[in-house]
C-alpha cells in the first residue's frame, strides 16, 4: 500500500482505502504505523551528500567519491534504514539473503553499491544520515558541515 496522508480532510478516504485492503483478503494481517507526516527529502539535501562525498574524497588520497558514498551507505546508512518502520524488514530480508554481514569488508561495499539505501530515506532519516556524517567525518579530522 503506498503512503496515505492523515489529515482531517482526507480521514474517510484513508478510512475507505483500510476497509478494502482488509476487504481483498481478511485472512492476513498488517502492521500499520502511524507518523508525522513529512515531505520527501529534498533535492538539495541529496546534492549536499554528493558534494560531501567528493569533499571527502579529495581529502583522501586513494578512494573517490563513490568508495565515500559506499563506504557511508554501510556505516551510517545501513543502520538507520535498519531502524526504519517501513523499510527495515524488508532490508534486513535483503541482507540475509545476499548473507552480506559474512562478506568481506571490501565486498560488502560492493555490494551496497548495488542497494537503495539512502533513497529510501525519508526526511528525519536524511537528516539523521547527514548530521552522522559530520560527526564521523569531523572526528576522522575531515571538516564537513551543512550547506559547505
Amino acid at each position: 500500500m503506498k503512503d496515505l496522508k492523515l489529515q482531517a480532510s482526507t480521514a474517510s478516504y484513508v478510512h475507505q482505502e483500510l476497509n478494502k485492503l482488509i476487504a481483498s483478503d481478511n485472512t492476513k494481517a498488517y502492521r500499520l504505523v502511524v507518523s508525522e507526516w513529512k515531505e520527501k527529502r529534498s533535492i538539495r539535501a541529496n546534492a549536499q551528500q554528493h558534494k560531501w562525498y567528493v569533499d571527502i574524497a579529495k581529502r583522501k588520497d586513494d578512494v573517490t567519491a563513490l568508495d565515500i558514498k559506499n563506504m557511508c551507505k554501510h556505516l551510517i546508512g545501513l543502520p538507520i534504514i535498519l531502524n526504519s518502520a517501513k523499510h527495515g524488514d524488508k532490508m534486513e530480508f535483503l541482507l540475509c539473503k545476499l548473507d552480506y554481514y559474512r562478506h568481506s569488508y571490501e565486498n560488502q561495499l560492493r555490494l551496497i553499491q548495488c542497494l537503495e539505501v539512502t533513497s529510501l530515506f525519508n526526511t528525519a532519516e536524511s537528516k539523521e544520515y547527514m548530521e552522522q556524517m559530520i560527526f564521523y567525518w569531523n572526528n576522522e579530522g575531515v571538516p564537513i558541515k551543512f550547506k559547505d
